[in-house]
């Protein structure tokens, strides 16, 4: 009898062994998936910053053209300073893309970034609309959306920050919210409004629009899967691969729109001596179109890293289902 249980215990300790490495490789996932969303975050806010410096200076050479001899001018002018507003805004959006990634990779609590990040891209969005219902001669459904949409998700996020039922409530008020604003999304191209230029300009959060719809689809939806898990049993998992799911479809938006954008700026900029958008503009404009394209490289690279740090995540999530 003493032989056979020695013999079960040499059987079983192999297998707990196995147990415990794959327990290891997973843990060693984490760290390295914080220093890929770091890197990712860090490059994605960098590239927020730089395009729309450059954003408002383009937008500020059609503002400076303008003379103030018309309402059909006032207009105008009322427009872009809008949109030069919303520039701004989407600048400090990316500086906090940076700020929330330093607190994510040190283990620190970032639901208030969340928070605040909503509230200045709801904002961001607001202007965008506000600026294109004064451009527009009239108000059109996209446009509407485009101003209801973020009132919506300010009211969703406020209420699904607190708790119980109050939470759900503020969860269905952001899928509506959400709804509205991948209509607008998809149907609506801002930067047409003030250059004009018949290049594919990217969605207003620098993504390929079809692709960016979906990530404010999934972002909804998990929030209110989020809203529903909490009550019932732990959606840590649940909430991680909607997570996932946004970073890799944002990652590949971030990086086919601003590979498509930065390619047809330079098919302007090699035309512009003879014909084309920028035909006939000051050297200055060329400059900073071609810093423009310079700076989608870093969405680019942050789209990369989404990527590869979405796809590895999956792995670590795998592992979470697995012990529930």
């Amino acid at each position: 009898m003493p032989r056979i249980r020695q013999a079960s215990l040499q059987k079983q300790t192999p297998s707990l062994t196995a147990v415990q490495a794959e327990e290891t490789r997973a843990d060693r996932i984490e760290p390295l998936l914080r220093k890929i969303a770091l890197a990712a975050l860090t490059m994605l806010g960098i590239g927020y910053i730089l395009v729309n410096a450059s954003q408002t200076l383009l937008i500020g050479q059609t503002l400076s053209s303008l003379p103030i001899e018309s309402q059909a001018n006032v207009n105008a002018i009322a427009g872009r300073v809008l949109f030069s507003m919303a520039s701004l805004i989407s600048a400090s959006l990316g500086g906090l893309f940076i700020f929330g990634a330093v607190k994510f990779y040190e283990r620190e609590r970032i639901d208030g970034l969340v928070l605040i990040g909503v509230l200045i891209g709801s904002f961001y969005l607001l202007c965008l609309g506000t600026g294109s219902a004064v451009l527009l001669p009239e108000i059109n459904f996209t446009t509407a959306a485009l101003i209801v949409a973020p009132l919506l998700l300010v009211a969703g996020a406020a209420t699904y920050s607190s708790s119980g039922r109050v939470r759900t409530s503020g969860a269905i008020v952001g899928i509506v919210g959400g709804a509205i604003l991948t209509y607008a999304i998809f149907n609506f191209r801002f930067l047409d409004i003030v250059l004009s230029w018949g290049v594919p300009f990217a969605g207003p959060f620098m993504s390929l629009t079809v692709l960016e719809s979906v990530v404010v689809v999934l972002a909804s939806v998990g929030a209110c899967v989020n809203s529903f898990a909490s009550e019932r049993f732990d959606e840590r998992p649940l909430v991680h691969v909607f997570t996932l799911l946004v970073a890799l479809v944002y990652g590949l938006g971030a990086f086919i729109g601003g590979l498509l954008l930065s390619l047809s700026f330079w098919n302007l900029i090699w035309k512009a001596p003879w014909v084309g958008a920028l035909h006939g503009l000051p050297d200055w404009v060329l400059s900073v179109v071609v810093f423009w394209s310079a700076s989608l490289v870093l969405l680019d690279i942050g789209g990369i890293l989404l990527i590869f740090g979405s796809c590895l995540g999956f792995v670590w999530v795998a592992r979470e289902f697995s012990q529930l």
